[in-house]
């Protein structure tokens, strides 16, 4: 809740609007401290946006992401050297994943747990990380 308004207060130019920004600002602030999920009033988030589990959550504030999107303790979304990250709707972000670069993540995509993804992942795709013995 508090990210939606501090996000729509944000874009208002009235000296009321901005000073309510500020006291939303400050308890977003505090939220992220408590929850361990750092996500920026500036970053561009589609609706139904669910964590599973807090802690340890690291969003990009240039990062664009869709809607129904699900996301697990310790992902990483940054930006690289070659742009912003992109993920589509109906994502699953799983335990550990990191979104590094200018990517796209395709709608209905499954990221499995520790996989480091740096390349475009198409649409209805399932990305898992096999560890070799």
């Amino acid at each position: 809740m508090w990210f939606r308004l501090g996000a729509y207060l944000r874009t208002k130019k009235n000296i009321f609007f901005k000073m309510l920004y500020a006291i939303v600002f400050f308890i977003h602030k505090h939220n992220q401290y408590l929850t361990g999920i750092q996500l920026r009033l500036e970053t561009k988030v589609g609706e139904r946006l669910r964590f599973q589990h807090f802690s340890c959550i690291v969003i990009n504030e240039a990062t664009i992401i869709g809607m129904n999107c699900l996301i697990f303790q310790g992902v990483i979304i940054g930006v690289g050297t070659s742009g912003i990250p992109r993920i589509g709707n109906n994502v699953i972000l799983s335990s550990g994943a990191k979104i590094i670069g200018g990517i796209t993540i395709g709608n209905n995509v499954t990221i499995g747990a520790n996989a480091v993804v740096t390349k475009d992942v198409p649409d209805n795709s399932l990305l898992l990380v096999f560890r070799q013995k």
